[in-house]
């Protein structure tokens, strides 16, 4: 089967709108980077999962559009349409997830803050009313303190187990020794 200069250009075209395609899933892994700090083998891990789902569906496209021939041109296409999207329009939608991710990360903090503050206040009020009603059961106790103290001033000449002796000279009774 012989294949024409059309066939070979549409082709190329074809192969630089997939080189695009596959530089807006780069995005679906580049835009989480910015939310999220994740460690280096984390990010090995991502490219080599991007590189070997671009290398799966680029053999897709090839089978579909080219009847499974690989050619130089659909890697030249593919690097040259993923370049035109990373320096043109990827550099742009890096700059608008940069923006929207800061707004929505503020827009997380200030809920957030609204949000708990009721509950702050709540547990605010819980707690100082907790330490007032300490404060005032100190000073009960400390009132039913004295409160017995002065009783047992006031009774502490009573002793239960004193014999009664009455000193028929004086009409005393006299104190136990």
């Amino acid at each position: 089967m012989e294949i024409t200069i059309n066939d070979q250009m549409r082709e190329l075209l074809l192969s630089c709108g997939m080189g695009f395609i596959l530089g807006l899933y780069y995005e679906c892994y580049r835009v989480p980077r910015l939310v999220m700090r994740i460690s280096k083998t984390a990010l090995f891990i991502q490219d080599i999962v991007y590189f070997l789902s671009a290398a799966v569906l680029t053999f897709l496209f090839s089978l579909a559009i080219m009847d499974g021939r690989l050619r130089f041109y659909l890697f030249l296409g593919e690097a040259i349409g993923f370049a035109v999207y990373y320096f043109t329009v990827g550099r742009l939608v890096g700059r608008i997830a940069v923006i929207v991710v800061n707004a929505v990360k503020f827009l997380c903090i200030k809920l957030s803050k609204i949000i708990t503050a009721p509950f702050k206040l709540l547990i605010g009020l819980i707690y100082s009313g907790f330490f007032l009603l300490l404060d005032f059961l100190k000073k009960i106790v400390h009132k039913f303190i004295i409160f017995l103290k002065k009783c047992l001033k006031r009774i502490r000449l009573i002793l239960y187990n004193r014999k009664k002796v009455s000193d028929n000279k004086t009409g005393t009774t006299p104190r136990a020794t």
